[in-house]
């Protein structure tokens, strides 16, 4: 209760200075001050800043940052505290730092020299757009479209006194604003937004048939007067595109998106197989594969047991010291078995059931296997008691 009542003092001196706090101000204007550790309208600044979004407007308005300001000196004092009690030669502290700090260098080495040095090969960009499946597609085609301005009259007469003024000289902007009776485009000078062909704008007013008529002009030119609901329209054509294919550039940084997985990988591989060999990496495999216990006596044990699971243990043992043994692909078969029949790990039994098919081609339960591969979906055949079969 001190603590906190002390504290409340201490900010109270300060309110004038915090209830300006944000980003104006001076940055090195003290707000707060614990012992000898002052904090500064940056720090405070900053901590905001570092908050999520919707943190940050529970801590908008001055009370808002006197909380922020609060949470900041009740962390100074606790660290303080920590300091005095001499936690920073505390082993479970300096052991969590160095865990922290080895995380954040391997996270900041990984971003900055394999994820920052990862190169797209233009080759590999260009071959993408111009042969994969996905740049063939409709998601790589553009439609054709049409930016332009118009100026809308009532009659056909008006419509083309106003083509004739524009032809004339007089700019199409000023014009528009002088004489269109489209009150959504007349202030912008006429101007209407870029449109699909076969969409026209139907929030202005705009057919689609009118826009399709548009296309069998070039960019620059005014048209003839057309005919619509809104009345008769002049058009000139600020951009017209025809549809096709887009262009690589409009398409690069999707095609690198796509690409930089796959890239990535690769380039992950390769920079890790470098480093390996420059820090001279190596895995003791033979820690892995004691052989404790013989072959033979292995291969007993997993006769001798009724339990399922200790079989399939001592099998796996064997298979895993002695891949090249007189027992390997028998044990091999025996797994893959005991899964499927005893266990009924179907998953299993079948990457079991593979393995061996694969490492052991030429053993004589090949053909075994490849059966029990091929009816592990099905149910075992039902037997009939013989004394209850029909004469």
């Amino acid at each position: 209760m001190q603590r906190r009542q002390a504290m409340a003092v201490a900010l109270t001196l300060l309110v004038a200075v915090v209830l300006t706090a944000g980003c104006g101000g001076d940055s090195s204007e003290i707000v707060a001050r614990v012992g000898s550790k002052d904090i500064t309208r940056a720090d405070l600044n900053r901590r905001l800043s570092e908050l999520p979004p919707f943190s940050q407007q529970e801590f908008s308005g001055p009370e808002g940052v006197l909380r922020l300001l609060d949470r900041m000196v009740e962390e100074e004092v606790l660290y303080q505290a920590a300091l005095e009690k001499g936690y920073a030669r505390d082993p479970e502290v300096l052991d969590i730092i160095e865990k922290v700090t080895r995380r954040a260098m391997i996270q900041t080495f990984y971003e900055k020299e394999i994820e920052g040095t990862l190169v797209i090969p233009e080759e590999d960009i260009v071959e993408f757009y111009e042969t994969s499946e996905v740049a063939q597609s409709d998601w790589f085609n553009m439609p054709a479209r049409v930016r332009f301005r118009h100026i809308v009259t009532r009659t056909q007469a008006e419509a083309r006194r106003a083509r004739d003024r524009v032809l004339s000289g007089e700019p199409f902007t000023d014009v528009a604003r002088d004489v269109s009776i489209d009150d959504k485009t007349r202030e912008a000078g006429g101007l209407v937004r870029t449109i699909d062909r076969g969409l026209g704008a139907p929030d202005l007013g705009i057919e689609a048939e009118l826009v399709d008529q548009l296309f069998a002009w070039e960019n620059g030119e005014v048209t003839e007067p057309l005919r619509s609901k809104l009345g008769w329209h002049i058009v000139q054509i600020e951009d017209k595109r025809e549809a096709g294919r887009k262009p690589l550039e409009m398409v690069r940084d999707t095609i690198i998106k796509s690409l930089r997985p796959q890239h990535m990988n690769r380039h992950y591989e390769a920079t890790m197989e470098d480093l390996r060999a420059s820090f001279g990496a190596t895995v003791n495999e033979a820690a892995f594969r004691r052989k404790v216990r013989s072959e033979e006596e292995l291969f007993t044990l997993a006769q001798d047991t009724e339990d399922a699971t200790k079989r399939l243990s001592y099998y796996s043992e064997l298979v895993y010291n002695y891949p090249e043994g007189e027992h390997a692909d028998e044990a091999q078969f025996m797994i893959g078995f005991i899964q499927a029949e005893e266990l009924g790990n179907t998953d299993a039994a079948r990457n079991a059931l593979e393995r061996m098919l694969q490492n052991y081609p030429d053993s004589e339960l090949s053909d075994s296997a490849s059966w029990l591969l091929e009816n592990l979906e099905s149910e075992p055949p039902a037997f009939e008691d013989e004394e209850e079969a029909p004469e």
